[in-house]
């Protein structure tokens, strides 16, 4: 009968701290908290279009330019002496929270036509994707918060206008790491594990290319290369992690302390990344301090609690 009682008394242990862990708790974000989430995306946003683009051809159309879009003004340097300013006064009154829906949209449509006019001079990348794609988020959270706000209607959750920018944003981002999984999985045909081990010759492939591209000579880890491929097994488990950690990223946007885990753990992940294939991942290690990992409002939880002062409130 104590046995019994005592494993009763252990599952009911394990189920409260799964549904202290698991559930779902809207993030209800202080006023100051989602000026800073602002300020953070306006930064990289400012980043990628703060000036004239590089491009100013579309030799090979890529997304909207094959459809016969033209965006090869944004390489215009005299328009951008117009336009950058522009961006620049839109992004601060974005910051300052000032009818976001209609001052996001230039900087929203400069990320977007960067993007596709840098796509169509040959070669194809997704630096500035995730910038675009946290644009879009942010502006639609205000858009519909425009569209409740004439029919009446409060927001889901409850959520000022700031915090549904804030959730939105979030379950967009931690989508491009889903995204991200599922396409290795299709890619690799279900083998990503069984593969993983070859990983060590797109590192070889990367030292190729920062020793004889526009990057210097790298690190020196060629080392790490041989490494894999002689220890299958282990080289399964360092690089498979990687797979089920982007898989369920989703569970990020449940409650804080998710976000903050996964936060930490993507980080450390892109700055391997970095180190190993001298990929920057940039705007994913800022975006993911600036949202996901958020540590100005644990430092102001910590110091509360220390000295004896009333929990930050963070549902208003």
């Amino acid at each position: 009968m104590t046995g019994e009682l005592a494993a009763y008394g252990a599952e009911s242990w394990w189920r409260r701290s799964l549904r202290e862990w698991f559930s779902w708790r809207p993030m209800r974000h202080a006023a100051w908290e989602t000026f800073l989430f602002r300020l953070g995306i306006a930064w990289i946003a400012w980043l990628t279009i703060g000036g004239a683009s590089h491009k100013s051809a579309q030799p090979v159309p890529h997304g909207m330019a094959a459809w016969g879009v033209d965006f090869t003004w944004l390489g215009d340097s005299h328009l951008a002496q117009w336009l950058v300013p522009l961006w620049a006064v839109c992004l601060v009154l974005y910051v300052c929270n000032v009818a976001p829906v209609i001052f996001l949209l230039p900087p929203l449509i400069a990320s977007f036509g960067h993007g596709t006019l840098g796509n169509s001079s040959g070669a194809i990348g997704h630096t500035t994707q995730l910038v675009t794609l946290v644009l879009l988020a942010s502006w639609l959270a205000a858009l519909w918060s425009t569209v409740c706000n004439w029919r009446g209607k409060s927001l889901p959750n409850d959520f000022t206008p700031s915090q549904l920018a804030a959730d939105w944003t979030r379950q967009v981002f931690m989508s491009t790491y889903v995204v991200s999984a599922i396409s290795k999985l299709i890619q690799s045909h279900g083998l990503w594990f069984q593969d993983a081990p070859y990983f060590g010759l797109q590192i070889v492939k990367a030292l190729g290319m920062a020793k004889y591209g526009d990057y210097g000579q790298g690190n020196d880890v060629e080392w790490l290369a041989q490494f894999m491929l002689d220890h299958a097994w282990l080289s399964k488990l360092l690089i498979g992690v990687a797979l089920p950690l982007e898989l369920f990223a989703f569970l990020a946007v449940l409650n804080r302390r998710l976000s903050l885990v996964f936060g930490i753990l993507l980080y450390l992940f892109h700055s391997t990344v970095t180190e190993v294939l001298h990929l920057g991942f940039v705007y994913h290690k800022a975006l993911l301090l600036i949202l996901m990992v958020n540590p100005l409002w644990w430092l102001v939880q910590g110091m509360r609690r220390l000295t004896g002062s009333r929990t930050l409130n963070s549902e208003h």
